[in-house]
């Protein structure tokens, strides 16, 4: 239950942030989020984002050499109050 929502929490605010394409999130404990419009370089913006705000994603580049460049993996297995303040924080960071 609490995947559930941690998964309805993030997919209500990530879209808010400017990050509304990414792979269905089923069956699976994270979202695999389409970042080309903002990173060529999604390694580099997990290092930054992490630095910056404390919130830690994963690059997409781990689960797909040819085109993770340009996403992130998102895990949504902690407790819901830290996805909101996770997704929170990205807002404030990318400027939304």
């Amino acid at each position: 239950r609490r995947y559930a929502a941690n998964r309805t929490v993030l997919l209500d605010a990530l879209p808010k942030v400017g990050f509304d394409r990414f792979a269905p999130p089923d069956g699976a404990f994270y979202l695999y989020v389409d970042v080309g419009h903002v990173t060529n370089d999604s390694a580099a913006f997990c290092k930054r984002l992490l630095a910056e705000t404390g919130v830690a994603v994963t690059p997409g580049l781990d689960f797909d050499p040819a085109r993770g460049q340009r996403t992130l993996r998102i895990s949504f297995a902690g407790a819901t109050e830290a996805m909101a303040e996770a997704a929170r924080r990205l807002g404030v960071w990318l400027g939304r």
